[in-house]
């Protein structure tokens, strides 16, 4: 008896509307617990364990976020064939893949192993988004989308600090072994527990066929305005998570004040994403998108103000990262009110890839600026993003753009 009253009860929360969404945020936690510290540590490896040196160790970083790029242009056609769950899965075991490379010593081995890493870095993105976005739970995505995002930095807070004690003590194989379980772990709580949303095409497309719609979705003003909403912001983000901490420990000489920013940006940015979610269910997301651009506007300039002083950097740096954190948990809403539900997955493959070149562009476009005077950079990045506002006012300007055709 007892065991058919746990089957019975085991039935009832599988069938429940909220448990495919309870699995996806634990599946991402764990995720956030093996990729926040490898992204971390990997240079580390590199440089410590086969002695690259940086401009090596910089290309390999990059390689593997131009391969996600690729792979992510290609989710929406994978995402037709398998379906958001599968593309998940796949994802997951891509990762696993290059995991391994904290077992080997060849360069280029491990090069090719961490290529793979971006490729499935991408689809778990891709497949994730899809499978949030395709939920059914009316009224309470702003908020789903905010703990989504906020679990993956809430798994990179428990693993970062226990994976350095790891490697402290084990060195970096164990370290890597120690990935593969959590990927493992997060790839068998997908397959076996996961629902399944049958959202897989029942014929899907030709790669021909997929690229021709690719294409005249990025022809549709509605998602050219998307991408620009997706693009803006985080070149601004790129500026401040290259040039923020350096700027803070040339003034201060102190890691504790660069710790203490760090810190801080993870709580404040945290909080900034979840009230950001529940505004969204309660009043629309338009509004609180409108707020945290402004915020970003708000961010430069003070930036620009008080490039020489470390309160100032501190001050409105925090507040720069909160509104970018904050508008990538609305971006789950921008696309739910603007895209029909089979493109999700092909919208949310180009969101990755223009993030994957605005995080690059304002990297290297703040590192260029910078030199001229300090408080450049975040002055061209803040005006950049007055842009923003109007894309926003011509996305949300539509009725049709807050109830996306089925």
């Amino acid at each position: 008896m007892v065991t058919g009253e746990l089957q019975r009860k085991w039935i009832i929360w599988r069938s429940a509307p909220w448990w495919p969404a309870i699995l996806l945020v634990v599946v991402q936690t764990i995720n956030g617990m093996w990729y926040m510290p490898q992204i971390s540590f990997f240079p580390v490896y590199l440089h410590e364990q086969l002695g690259l040196p940086p401009a090596v160790i910089g290309g390999v970083v990059a390689g593997a976020q131009v391969s996600g790029m690729a792979m992510a242009l290609l989710g929406g056609w994978v995402t037709g064939f398998l379906g958001s769950k599968w593309v998940l899965v796949c994802g997951l075991a891509l990762s696993g893949l290059a995991s391994l490379a904290f077992q080997i010593h060849t360069p280029w081995l491990v090069a090719l192993l961490w290529f793979f890493g971006g490729a499935g870095l991408a689809l778990i993105t891709v497949g994730g988004a899809s499978y949030l976005t395709r939920l059914s739970l009316r009224g309470a995505l702003g908020m789903l989308a905010a703990i989504y995002a906020l679990s993956m930095t809430v798994g990179g807070a428990i693993g970062t600090p226990i994976s350095g004690v790891l490697i402290e003590r084990r060195g970096f194989s164990a370290f890597g072994w120690v990935e593969t379980a959590l990927i493992a772990l997060a790839a068998l709580l997908a397959v076996f527990f996961m629902v399944y949303l049958r959202d897989r095409t029942p014929e899907p497309a030709s790669l021909r066929v997929f690229w021709s719609g690719a294409l005249s979705m990025v022809r549709r003003a509605k998602v050219r305005q998307l991408l620009g909403l997706r693009c803006l912001p985080t070149i601004f983000y790129g500026m401040l998570t290259v040039l923020i901490p350096l700027l803070i420990f040339d003034l201060s000489g102190s890691k504790v004040v660069v710790a203490a920013y760090a810190t801080a940006n993870l709580i404040l940015a945290s909080a900034a994403q979840l009230l950001a979610g529940r505004s969204a269910d309660r009043w629309g997301a338009r509004g609180p998108t409108l707020v945290a651009y402004a915020c970003i506007i708000l961010a430069g300039l003070g930036l620009t103000a008080t490039v020489e002083t470390v309160w100032g950097l501190f001050i409105f740096g925090v507040i720069g990262v909160a509104a970018a954190w904050s508008l990538s948990a609305l971006m789950y809403v921008w696309v739910a009110d603007g895209v029909s539900k089979p493109e999700h997955a092909s919208s949310f493959g180009l969101l990755h890839a223009v993030w994957s070149l605005s995080m690059i562009t304002g990297s290297l476009l703040g590192g260029l600026l910078v030199r001229t005077f300090p408080g450049l950079p975040f002055l061209v990045a803040g005006l950049l993003n007055i842009g923003s506002l109007f894309l926003v006012l011509a996305y949300y300007g539509r009725p049709a753009a807050r109830n996306a055709s089925p």
